[in-house]
């Protein structure tokens, strides 16, 4: 599993000397412009709001005539079928949203710190990857999907509200979703929350959250739906789960 490493804010500078890192590092440029320049002398222009991903172990060299500001971060373990530096733009500013409280999540306390970390980085990765795979998908698909990561964890989000001010009928829109993605919209956000839950429970060692609270954050608004939904999609349920950390954890040696 992919996971981050370090993140850090870049204050305003015109220059970032040549260097490599030997894991994934992913920059979201928050203000100005300038050129990634690499070793072997290939470049990348980039602007506010785009985003740069550099492979391991590529030396590389951030400069700018006016300056720039950026997040950037160190991630682990992420295994992606890009071999090169590439740039994405982040429509909408999610992308740069979602760094930026990644950055506040990692400075903080909050509780749940660990769990919610690790489910901001994974969606992270999957909106990048997303947006710079090959076989494009159409423009509302791509939109709809986008709308049901975005929105998963609202118990009162609605699919049927979500689509209804786009410019096809919902039921060819549906249609076209599972084609292209091989999943309905009601199972790709169904799998999405159940993803989460089970991340969020994995997360925990010694403060056990209620069901009811797990629930909740993955936009389950009925804990008994989600225990049946998760049983069927993991095995068992969560509170067996649960019990297995709990387990875990005291049968552990000092």
């Amino acid at each position: 599993m992919a996971y981050l490493i370090y993140i850090g804010k870049q204050p305003k500078t015109k220059l970032v000397p040549m260097h490599n890192h030997v894991d994934w590092e992913i920059i979201c440029c928050t203000h100005g412009s300038g050129e990634m320049l690499f070793q072997n002398e290939v470049s990348i222009h980039y602007e506010r709001g785009d985003v740069l991903v550099i492979p391991p172990n590529v030396l590389h060299m951030n400069a700018s005539d006016d300056g720039f500001k950026n997040i950037y971060m160190r991630i682990g373990q992420w295994s992606t079928l890009h071999c090169k530096a590439f740039k994405m733009p982040d429509h909408g500013g999610f992308l740069r949203a979602l760094a930026k409280r990644l950055l506040l999540t990692t400075a903080s306390d909050i509780k749940y710190r660990t769990a919610i970390t690790q489910n901001c980085v994974d969606l992270l990765l999957n909106l990048i990857i997303a947006g710079c795979d090959t076989d494009h998908h159409s423009k509302y698909v791509d939109i709809l999907r986008d709308k049901l990561i975005e929105n998963f964890a609202d118990e009162n989000f609605s699919i049927q509200d979500c689509v209804k001010d786009m410019p096809l009928s919902p039921e060819y829109l549906r249609k076209l979703f599972t084609k292209e993605l091989g999943i309905s919209p009601g199972k790709f956000l169904l799998r999405t929350r159940l993803q989460c839950a089970e991340r969020l429970l994995k997360a925990y060692d010694t403060n056990k959250p209620k069901l009811e609270d797990v629930a909740h954050m993955c936009g389950f608004k009925d804990s008994l739906y989600f225990s049946r939904m998760f049983k069927k999609s993991f095995g068992v349920p969560p509170r067996v789960r649960l019990n297995e950390l709990k387990s875990q954890t005291t049968q552990t040696p000092n």
